[in-house]
């Protein structure tokens, strides 16, 4: 038996481990994280890291705060071909601010390359939810699919899953969810990158 994980029933982690990599056909081990009245909860990265990682989030707020990053990509897309992707200025504004954090901290570029990753990802979703590619200098306003797309992507799933956390399936009677250690920075990363790329705001979730 394993170093007991928070939550309140003891879990052993190699028949979990196991049954990840033999039967889910996941290649990269999962180290558990707890087990609670939510189900089980896994991670790829080594313990401490979410800690390291929020760490070095702290350094560089400006990556999470909508006056800067549109100021960033405004400044990006004057100086871009007018049929530049908003995307694409949004994605070199990000790695601009990150650059500029990491001289101002002396952070390490092997640690820098763990957020360029984020905003890399980040990237990926938006290109999957703002189809349509608006550029820089043309008229546009994002399709009734596209606000669907964001929304769908960010709701949680019946299974408790959304954009930035896998659903496993069942172990031991119990849901088993891989999460982003980074996923609510990643959140305001999309919004802020929708917002410059379409805009508007994110679309908001009907009430009731």
């Amino acid at each position: 038996m394993t170093n007991q994980p928070s939550g309140d029933k003891p879990v052993d982690e190699a028949p979990l481990r196991r049954w990840i990599r033999h039967d889910l056909g996941v290649e990269e081990d999962r180290r558990l994280v707890r087990r609670d009245a939510a189900g089980i909860l896994v991670s790829k990265f080594d313990e401490g890291f979410a800690v390291r990682l929020h760490e070095l989030l702290d350094l560089m707020p400006e990556l999470f705060e909508e006056p800067s990053v549109v100021a960033a990509y405004a400044e990006a897309a004057a100086a871009s071909d007018p049929s530049t992707k908003r995307i694409d200025v949004w994605q070199s504004a990000m790695h601009a601010l990150l650059r500029a954090a990491g001289e101002r901290h002396d952070i390490p570029d092997l640690r820098l390359a763990e957020v360029r990753t984020g905003i890399d990802s980040v990237r990926a979703v938006l290109d999957t939810v703002v189809w349509s590619e608006p550029r820089v200098a043309a008229d546009y306003t994002p399709a009734p699919g596209e606000r669907s797309a964001y929304l769908d992507g960010l709701s949680e799933l019946a299974d408790g899953r959304d954009l930035f956390t896998r659903y496993y399936g069942l172990f031991d009677g119990v849901p088993v969810r891989n999460h982003c250690p980074g996923a609510a920075f990643a959140r305001l990363m999309l919004a802020h990158g929708w917002t410059v790329s379409t805009g508007e705001p994110p679309p908001a979730p009907a009430a009731g």
